[in-house]
């Protein structure tokens, strides 16, 4: 039953660091630049972003210890 918690926790880091700067950014107001309005560049730069974001959501769980 720990790990399925450890995994819910995990889960939640890696939310938080993928969605955070999107709601920054909506919460501030700033528009995105014309051109990040084609859809194949935001899927670009999210697949990046995805990735910067699963590994410091990986450093960050292993920093706590939720390791089995």
């Amino acid at each position: 039953m720990q790990q399925f918690i450890w995994l819910i926790a995990d889960m939640l880091i890696v939310l938080a660091f993928i969605a955070g700067p999107w709601v920054i950014f909506a919460k501030l107001g700033i528009e995105r630049p014309g051109w990040l309005q084609d859809g194949i560049a935001l899927v670009v730069l999210f697949v990046i972003w995805a990735g910067i974001a699963l590994f410091l959501a990986t450093q960050t769980i292993l920093w706590l210890g939720f390791v089995p």
